[in-house]
């Protein structure tokens, strides 16, 4: 059995492109979350002012119309 549970290669040698293609194979899907995330914020502000709108339209037909 191995006593060293240490790499043998150096993260220093690396380059900058390896280290992204690294990360790239190790999260192949991080734009994905990120497009689902907008899509919600989208429903959730459209919905807000949908609300908002329903209000001022009952406030106006309380006031004026009752």
């Amino acid at each position: 059995m191995l006593a060293n549970h240490e790499p043998d290669w150096n993260i220093d040698d690396l380059s900058d492109s390896e280290v992204c293609a690294a990360i790239r194979y190790l999260e192949p899907d991080t734009r994905s979350a990120d497009e689902e995330n907008d899509d919600a914020s989208v429903l959730i502000c459209v919905g807000l002012y949908l609300l908002l709108i329903v209000c001022l339209a009952a406030l106006l037909y309380w006031k004026y119309f009752r």
